[in-house]
């Protein structure tokens, strides 16, 4: 029988580019699709084992753009399963301008997004009954943001019935924009949740942290493991053992979209094919990917870019 891991959240329409010269002339902009666990998703697809079976869990329309969105999914051999397609409106979309150090900055147009009522209705009621008790299961702040409380509390709820429940903590200004509320939320989802993957800009704008290791004070709970993003560096706790940290260069950057995604995906993919995996060993084999990623503009690289012997 194959295991089932499931990536939920939102993909979007995306826009990526240099719109430095709109004002007088075209930009030079280019059309795709990404969204933090989509983009996971897919790298956790192309590097697991054949009995595994990674769907993608979504919301979408029967417009255009959903109809070659679930083409994509599946050329990436997502299970689409678990898309919903009976949305009123298009896919959000968000736009990325890169800057010459290769920084992104993003704006967003998401508000009437299928993704938003995902949960709602019948439909969204069986989608909660056939995503429960998955070998994995990955979602996002973002996953939670975009919902609103009733259906925020379902996604946790069912997130916690896997066997490796996993959850990036990819705090969003704009999306959480309750501070004291955001804390309660990212606090209660780290109680249910076996692997947090964390960067330190976004722990650091939500809980005020001053230095790295605050991390794990914040989120104390024993018995899951902590990865954090911080620099060149991957800082971790497993359980109740000690803080460790091993160092990951990134080389060349051009784009650091889907950086944190590419990694996510990979180590979840590793450990799911090899339990015994050691972390630092998944660490740098996750790393090979991050770093050819970002070699790259957009948030997924084409198939024979990915690094051979991961």
């Amino acid at each position: 029988m194959q295991k089932k891991a499931i990536f939920l959240g939102e993909c979007m329409i995306e826009l990526n580019g240099d719109i430095s010269s709109l004002g007088n002339s075209n930009a030079l902009m280019e059309v795709n699709f990404g969204g933090d666990t989509y983009n996971s998703a897919v790298y956790f697809s192309r590097l697991t084992n054949k009995n595994t079976n990674t769907f993608y869990c979504t919301a979408l329309s029967k417009d255009n753009f959903s109809k070659k969105m679930m083409e994509r999914f599946k050329l990436e051999k997502l299970n689409c399963d678990l898309v919903r397609t009976d949305g009123k409106n298009p896919p959000g979309l968000y736009s990325i301008e890169i800057n010459k150090k290769g920084e992104r900055s993003f704006s967003y147009w998401r508000d009437q997004s299928p993704t938003k009522y995902i949960f709602l209705g019948p439909k969204g009621k069986r989608l909660l009954n056939d995503i429960k008790n998955s070998d994995i299961f990955y979602y996002s702040g973002i996953s939670v943001g975009i919902l609103d409380v009733n259906q925020k509390e379902q996604l946790i709820k069912v997130g916690a019935t896997a066997n490796i429940s996993s959850f990036d903590f990819n705090f969003r200004h704009q999306l959480h924009n309750d501070k004291k509320e955001s804390q309660v939320i990212f606090k209660e989802i780290n109680n249910h949740v076996d692997i947090n993957f964390v960067s330190y800009d976004d722990i650091k704008q939500l809980f005020n942290t001053r230095n790295p290791n605050q991390i794990f004070d914040v989120l104390n709970k024993a018995n899951n493991l902590i990865l954090l993003r911080y620099k060149n560096l991957i800082i971790f706790k497993k359980f109740d053992q000690e803080i460790k940290s091993i160092k990951v260069p990134h080389g060349e950057v051009v784009d650091t979209t889907a950086a944190g995604d590419a990694f996510n995906g990979s180590f979840l993919a590793l450990l799911n094919n090899n339990k015994n995996i050691s972390i630092e060993e998944n660490i740098l084999r996750s790393h090979k990917v991050t770093r050819e990623v970002i070699k790259h503009k957009g948030a997924i690289i084409k198939k024979d870019q990915m690094p051979t012997n991961i």
